[in-house]
């Protein structure tokens, strides 16, 4: 092959990467560490049936994490774990902000206003003594409906002509029905609402009590009143919120200090920097000068796996933990096997007297469909392991797939040039094999 075509191969390579590693220095960008590695809390939610369905449980972590993320909580982890819903914070410290980050999971229930004005409820007949978000105490009826007569996500905030605070959300097909036949009987202040106005309650307190001014929604409900922009926003979270199929219950909080957390990040760096020594330091023994070719692959190497993992650190809701971090250890070994089967494919054809230069295209040619096999069946591994595991095996799994991902990538962009090249230079040729090989007897070293 053209060695300019190499050379390019190989330095537009390092460039992409080494810019891309500048940009995410400058934006101080990396991947986001999870509960094992930074500290933080974790909160185990439970439901309080025994009749809640896997499809619950993942409609209710969706709900959570939504949540979550509009808080601005760097990388929550939300996941299903049997019959549990886990919530990993890294980065809280403080239990108390853990617990009403996550006390999302009550059900939005919608009630008519019977009095604010004092009085004793009659409980038999379903009636309440609810507070209200400014203190007050309201007399409410029944329950005939839930949050399920929104629609999911829908919910948001507006300025009206007036420059008011409104929320707007959606009804569901199944759920307009509901809410008109609850606005018609307060619309027309009948002894189940004498007061015209429907309750928008939330684990037992009455989030917003709006007066319903006209007795049929066309799809859509608009709740105004003297909101200021956060009361809104908090109302439209409610609703939001407020489609949860089952009630949960903060079972377990548990705290992760940030010192333990460190502990187990410095003891995962200082385990891979020995690994990657010892592997460096025998490498070098057996293959001599091509070892300048390893230490600048598994740099490349390490920089792509780092942009990688920030890219999907950033991307989606998976943080970098001490199981990751096992499997980027792990992968080192199996990145370094790449380096040997190419290499001893070398050591072989410079046996049959071939010169280096000669050699090195035949064995990268020889090579390549093994090494792009083993590595696919290496990333089917992690892809089956991620789609089936649970909780930190999933993370181990996830950085196996990237690291092997960032393997083949650095193997044909830069191994390849950097291997074809070296093989035609005066260092590799001058002196001692540079594959740790001599010639054999009656052929020219």
């Amino acid at each position: 092959m053209n060695p300019k075509r190499l050379w390019a191969s190989m330095l537009i390579f390092v460039g992409v990467v080494g810019a891309l590693l500048v940009v995410n220095i400058a934006r101080d960008e990396h991947p986001a560490l999870g509960l094992d590695l930074e500290g933080g809390v974790s909160v185990i939610l439970a439901p309080d049936t025994e009749d809640a369905t896997g499809e619950d449980l993942s409609f209710v972590r969706d709900l959570v994490r939504d949540q979550l993320e509009s808080t601005g909580i760097a990388e929550p982890d939300v996941r299903v774990e049997g019959a549990n819903v886990i919530v990993d914070l890294p980065g809280v410290r403080d239990q108390a902000e853990a617990l009403e980050a996550v006390s999302v999971s009550g059900i939005v229930s919608l009630r008519p206003v019977l009095t604010c004005a004092g009085g004793t409820p009659d409980e038999a007949a379903g009636q309440s003594a609810l507070p209200t978000l400014d203190g007050g105490t309201c007399i409410v009826g029944p329950s005939d409906a839930t949050g399920e007569v929104f629609v999911r996500k829908s919910a948001g905030v507006d300025l009206d002509q007036q420059g008011r605070w409104v929320v707007a959300v959606d009804l569901s097909n199944t759920g307009q029905n509901q809410w008109n036949a609850l606005a018609t009987q307060c619309y027309n202040g009948t002894a189940a609402c004498p007061t015209t106005q429907l309750a928008i309650v939330l684990d037992d307190v009455i989030q917003s009590a709006p007066v319903v001014q006209t007795p049929n929604f066309p799809g859509s409900v608009q709740i105004s009143g003297s909101f200021t922009e956060d009361e809104a926003r908090s109302l439209a979270d409610v609703l939001n919120r407020g489609a949860f199929p089952i009630q949960m219950v903060q079972e377990r909080v548990e705290t992760v200090s940030p010192t333990a957390g460190q502990d187990a990040l410095n003891a995962a760096i200082i385990s891979g920097l020995i690994g990657v020594a010892l592997t460096l330091v025998y490498m070098t023994v057996y293959y001599r000068r091509l070892a300048v070719v390893i230490v600048a692959g598994l740099i490349v190497w390490a920089a792509t796996v780092y942009l990688l993992a920030t890219y999907v650190s950033q991307a989606t809701n998976y943080a970098f933990t001490l199981a990751g971090a096992t499997g980027v250890i792990v992968s080192i070994g199996i990145t370094v096997d790449t380096y040997i089967v190419l290499f001893e494919r070398l050591r072989d054809e410079t046996r049959q007297g071939r010169s280096l230069a000669n050699a090195a295209p035949r064995s990268f040619d020889a090579t390549w469909k093994t090494i792009l096999a083993a590595n696919f069946i290496g990333l089917m591994s992690a892809l089956i392991l991620f789609w089936l595991s649970v909780g930190s095996v999933k993370g181990f799994a996830l950085y196996v797939g990237i690291t092997t991902i960032c393997d083949l990538i650095v193997c044909w962009f830069f191994i390849r040039p950097a291997v074809l090249l070296f093989s035609r230079s005066r260092f590799a040729n001058n002196g001692r094999a540079a594959t740790g090989v001599t010639a054999p007897v009656g052929v020219p070293a």
